[in-house]
């Protein structure tokens, strides 16, 4: 699929809820939820099968007055694309890391342009049976006293999360490098080494931007509530946050 956003929106824009809803083919009162999103985008307005559908919104939001993106199907980066770190090693000039493949790679931190730290949130539903006993006149009746209940099975649901912190690494050309909280080992923090393993995935972020502030730093997808707002309402973060990220490092870079 190919991911249409707009982005660079002027701080009065719920005043181009017309212009967006005749470009999209909705209403204004679907427009301007859109619009009402907090922030200047980018927020998703499109998402198509083939790219001439997509290149038809760019062209019409663009008429409107819209500045746009075009995420194009093979831009989506996954985790087979970049490098997932296992292991790494602050240096005094660059940043060593190795991936789940052993592969060592050394970044300068100079070279670092762009972090987007974010929050993925795996949902899980589990069914339960349970049985019970319920009071039953007709048995009664019937066995004259000597049952009076009768077994009953209830299906329960219960829904849990698993949230975990990463953060995207971008350096120039070099590919994407990825950092997830629980997939980490921290024994090279030495005496940095924190109690906790969120201590210790803040403290690197923390220690990256400090080693090189000029690092363009973008935190929008810590909270679901704003994963939903750039997604819109088609996209889930649960299962697309590759489109999230992908779309945030085409605007910011």
């Amino acid at each position: 699929m190919h991911i249409v956003a707009i982005h660079n929106l002027p701080e009065k824009k719920e005043t181009l809820a017309a212009s967006l809803a005749a470009a999209m083919g909705a209403t204004v009162y679907e427009a301007l939820s859109i619009l009402r999103s907090p922030g200047t985008g980018p927020l998703v307005v499109g998402v198509s099968a083939t790219l001439g559908q997509a290149v038809e919104l760019v062209t019409k939001l663009g008429e409107g007055g819209f500045i746009t993106a075009l995420l194009k199907e093979d831009a989506i980066e996954n985790e087979a694309a970049q490098i997932v770190v296992r292991k790494f090693r602050l240096d005094g000039n660059a940043l060593i890391v190795e991936s789940r493949k052993e592969e060592t790679l050394a970044v300068d931190y100079s070279s670092i342009d762009l972090l987007i730290c974010g929050t993925s949130i795996a949902q899980t539903t589990a069914e339960e049976i349970v049985k019970g006993k319920k009071f039953d006149p007709g048995m009664a009746i019937l066995t004259g006293g000597l049952k009076m209940t009768k077994t009953t099975e209830k299906i329960l649901e219960s829904t849990t999360q698993i949230r975990e912190g990463f953060f995207l690494l971008y350096a120039g050309d070099r590919q994407t490098l990825v950092f997830r909280e629980g997939r980490l080992l921290y024994d090279s923090l030495g005496s940095s080494l924190q109690p906790t393993r969120q201590g210790n995935f803040s403290y690197l972020l923390a220690e990256l931007r400090r080693r090189n502030p000029d690092a363009l730093y973008d935190d929008r997808l810590l909270s679901r509530a704003a994963q939903i707002q750039l997604l819109g309402r088609v996209l889930s973060p649960e299962e697309h946050m590759d489109i999230a990220t992908s779309l945030l490092a085409k605007v910011l870079r």
